[in-house]
């Protein structure tokens, strides 16, 4: 029987090595296809967390219960309310283009106040801050009337709200509405709610009146939205509350840019979207939606290949980016 020849073998062998080139280099294809979907995926998913934590966020701007900020007047006895120290309709929603440290900061100023001890820090240039101001979703009852003005609030003994002293809390039946800072929180039993004025505390320890048991009870929480870097240098989503520490909430967000829908007629439609830095400023009690833009990016960088100026192949690594927009509208400012 005849055996193969040195010929047969040497064809075998580059044959061989052509189909093990050949299945590398789909491998190596479909591993950076892979890679590339796998990190498009995180991308978009981010967007959509993103997306959802600030539609939730701004939808309910304003909320005070039953009540609307445009119809009811919310009397402020708390010291040190962040942002403007007042809750009204045109603290619902209010917006900011940080410009960098060395160009003014923000425009306009936050919270309108003129000091810069309570803006927040290391937001990325040329991003937005935009800040939603409203009560919170837990609505604690009222044991029982209050017997004046000046007297404790009793609420459901379970206190499910988590209230503690120091908490900036909003009262309201649907007709009245105060915001005032909780001086003591009992435990056990019935909870018994002091408001107490103090240096740190109210400026008077009367409310506006006396509530009876068809009032709620609500944390008042004025959020930060913005862009800044990470422990690791990566861009992404922030969130502060009542002038607190900010927190990370999703990474890979590296830009937010926010349109606001004013309705200048008081028919109830928006009439035009504006920055926040427009060269007129935005009326924010007629400000009823907004209009996000989301910049993304992977945090890890993806192979890609570009051609050179001498025609031929060159691998790189990039970040892929992606833009998401929605609009969002402000439920508390429509009929």
């Amino acid at each position: 029987m005849a055996g193969f020849g040195l010929a047969e073998l040497l064809i075998a062998m580059v044959i061989g090595l052509f189909l093990m080139a050949g299945m590398a280099q789909i491998f190596i294809g479909s591993k950076k296809a892979y890679q590339t979907q796998e990190a498009m995926a995180r991308v978009q998913e981010s967007g959509r967390f993103a997306m959802e934590i600030l539609g939730r966020d701004i939808r309910m701007a304003g909320y005070q219960g039953c009540g609307n900020l445009s119809r009811i007047d919310v009397n402020v006895i708390a010291k040190n309310v962040p942002g403007s120290g007042a809750f009204a309709s045109d603290d619902a929603v209010r917006g900011y283009e940080y410009r960098g440290a060395f160009n003014g900061a923000f425009t306009p100023l936050y919270g309108n106040t003129g000091t810069l001890a309570d803006d927040p820090v290391g937001v990325v240039a040329h991003t937005d801050v935009i800040t939603v101001t409203r009560a919170d979703d837990c609505g604690a009852y009222l044991a029982g009337n209050l017997a004046a003005e000046n007297a404790n609030i009793q609420i459901n003994g379970d206190n499910s709200c988590n209230f503690t002293a120091g908490d900036l809390l909003l009262i309201t039946d649907c007709s009245s509405s105060d915001l005032f800072r909780a001086t003591n929180v009992s435990s056990g039993g019935t909870i018994t709610i002091a408001h107490a004025q103090s240096a740190s505390g109210n400026t008077s320890n009367f409310l506006s009146k006396a509530y009876g048991e068809d009032a709620r009870i609500y944390k008042f929480v004025m959020r930060d939205y913005f862009i800044r870097n990470n422990a690791f240098g990566e861009p992404a989503l922030y969130m502060r509350e009542n002038g607190g520490t900010p927190r990370e909430l999703v990474e890979g967000v590296s830009d937010l840019q926010i349109l606001y829908g004013e309705d200048t007629s008081g028919d109830l439609y928006v009439d035009r979207y504006v920055d926040a830095n427009d060269a007129t400023p935005v009326d924010w009690a007629s400000v009823s939606s907004v209009r996000l833009t989301l910049g993304l990016r992977s945090v890890r960088q993806v192979a890609s290949v570009k051609v050179n100026a001498a025609g031929a192949d060159k691998e790189t690594r990039r970040n892929l980016q992606q833009n998401m927009t929605t609009t969002i509208s402000i439920r508390n400012k429509l009929p």
